[in-house]
């Protein structure tokens, strides 16, 4: 019994150890393990696994974590090793298979060809100018019988519109048959030209020939079908060569005047092939031909007309309906071309994601050219920036190309532009020493009396100087000896700041320490004061404020 006490007792010391003390191979389910326990890490190691060096999020790289988890987005994080970071290219983001499936992203190929540029407007049916039949009389006479009694009237072919009676007309028959009856063959040929001098027609010569009676009435026919534009006459009327005595017109075909908006009137010339639809027939439309431009713009709709003929059988296009018209021309020779889905345009430029394979991607800046179509899809040409075997990424590109680092480069590259500049115009910062009058916190300016200043040409002078956003004056008072670094451009009338002051006794310490060979011109637009005053208004010599 005492045995089995002593047995039972050492068992349980045993595990209170281990369970509070790691001893190896002790408690804790030790006792357990297949493997017989150890570190499951050096596990990992020895097996010659990859080790994340942290977790980020998906879409903020600056989210770092030790493990992984959730984003404030609630997305997994993502394991970054260190071939991910070792050579690779601030600008591109590498992205896993499963982030890209959650984000939807599409790739689409940079497609060589030639683009279609489609001009979309509007346009008003005319009738066709060319095919009018303007209709007078060649001698005077009286209406005796009209068929026509209104505008608008459908006419055909040979019908007769009226009936003249003429005393010309009828003397000019008589002359013909009594040339006829004398036999004399020049006089016959003389007196039937003159009948078709004066508006007879070859059928009607022949009709007085054959007959041997003059016609006291002589009927004019219509040359073709159409409509009666225009009715200037009544029965009984009394005419001359000078009145119209009506128009027809034909509706067999009619004009589309488009309406093209100044910035496409280059993308439109003669013969191009257009499309016209009503909105009266949906599901229908009508072919038809460039065949003349105007050449003038229209100085109140800023629009330049083209006049597109179209066939016109069934005689639904109508004068004056309104159309929409679509006229498409080709672009004269190949070019690359991206999906216009795939451009993200700033103010400054433009770029794309490209895809570089393997889930990595790079934001590139483009130049871009004309936007036109390929296969009914929108794209726009590319002049630089890309190659015909790269692929851009069409759909969350906008989610892509803000965990790139395009823009700080592209302000780093303004930024050096900019300073480049400033040297060039005279900016820089000069060291002085001086001693506090007063300060004024809330407008951010500090009165100084300062030593000469040689590289302004400056004598000893008492002055108010404006401070940097990030100098404060709390704590300096009058009296209090000081170094300041101040920032002078010459081209901007003499505008110039304090960037950082400090008490010589090393009290006070304020303001952002520049090397002084160097002329940060970005930096000091920043910090650009609205109360700044200018110098020659502030200082005067002596002393004096």
């Amino acid at each position: 019994m005492k045995l089995i006490i002593s047995v039972v007792l050492a068992l349980s010391v045993g595990l209170f150890l281990g369970a509070n003390f790691g001893m190896p191979g002790v408690g804790s389910g030790a006792w357990f393990s297949p493997s017989g326990g150890g570190d499951q890490g050096n596990d990992l190691e020895n097996d010659g696994e990859k080790k994340p060096l942290y977790w980020v999020a998906p879409m903020d790289k600056n989210y770092r974590r030790d493990g992984p988890g959730l984003s404030p987005m609630g997305m997994d994080l993502v394991p970054v090793y260190e071939e991910d970071i070792a050579g690779g290219d601030e600008n591109s983001v590498k992205i896993s298979a499963v982030v890209e499936n959650n984000l939807g992203v599409k790739t689409a190929k940079v497609r060589q060809g030639r683009l279609t540029f489609p001009v979309e407007t509007v346009g008003t049916v005319q009738l066709d100018e060319s095919r009018i039949q303007h209709i007078h009389s060649r001698v005077e006479g009286w209406i005796e019988r009209l068929n026509v009694s209104a505008s608008g009237e459908t006419v055909r072919a040979g019908q007769t519109l009226f009936e003249l009676y003429s005393p010309a007309l009828v003397n000019a028959q008589e002359e013909f048959l009594a040339a006829i009856r004398s036999g004399n063959r020049s006089l016959i040929r003389a007196s039937k030209s003159r009948l078709t001098a004066l508006g007879l027609t070859n059928t009607q010569v022949r009709q007085i020939e054959s007959r041997r009676q003059v016609e006291q009435r002589v009927k004019v026919l219509a040359e073709q079908d159409g409509i009666v534009i225009r009715l200037n006459v009544r029965k009984g009327m009394y005419i001359k060569p000078a009145l119209e005595i009506m128009s027809v017109g034909t509706l067999d075909s009619v004009w589309v005047m488009a309406e093209v908006f100044e910035r496409q009137a280059y993308q439109v010339s003669r013969a191009q092939d257009a499309e016209v639809q009503l909105a009266a027939a949906p599901g229908r439309s009508w072919r038809g031909m460039v065949n003349y431009i105007y050449p003038e713009l229209d100085a109140r709709t800023r629009t330049l007309q083209a006049r597109i003929r179209v066939h016109n059988p069934d005689h639904a296009l109508k004068p004056n309906m309104l159309t929409r018209v679509s006229i498409s021309s080709t672009a004269e020779h190949s070019s690359v071309n991206v999906p216009r889905s795939a451009v993200i345009k700033t103010r400054h430029h433009a770029r794309v994601v490209k895809s570089l394979g393997d889930g990595v991607y790079q934001s590139v800046i483009v130049e871009l050219g004309r936007e036109g179509e390929m296969d009914d899809v929108p794209y726009v040409e590319v002049t630089s920036g890309l190659s015909e075997s790269d692929k851009v990424v069409s759909s969350a590109h906008f989610l892509i190309d803000s965990e790139s680092n395009i823009e700080a480069d592209l302000a780093r590259m303004e930024v050096g532009q900019a300073d480049s500049l400033n040297e060039q115009k005279g900016a820089k910062r000069v060291e002085s020493t001086g001693v506090v009058n007063s300060t004024m916190e809330a407008m951010g300016m500090i009165n100084l009396t300062h030593a000469p200043i040689p590289e302004l040409d400056w004598p000893e002078m008492k002055m108010n100087f404006p401070t940097a956003d990030d100098v404060s004056l709390e704590g300096f008072k009058p009296g209090d000896e000081v170094n300041f670094t101040l920032w002078v451009d010459m081209s901007a009338g003499m505008d110039y700041r304090i960037e950082h002051i400090t008490t010589q006794d090393g009290r006070l310490n304020t303001g952002t320490r520049h090397d002084m060979d160097m002329t940060d011109m970005d930096s000091g637009a920043r910090h650009e004061m609205e109360h700044s005053m200018d110098h020659e208004s502030m200082m005067q010599p002596g002393g004096q404020p």
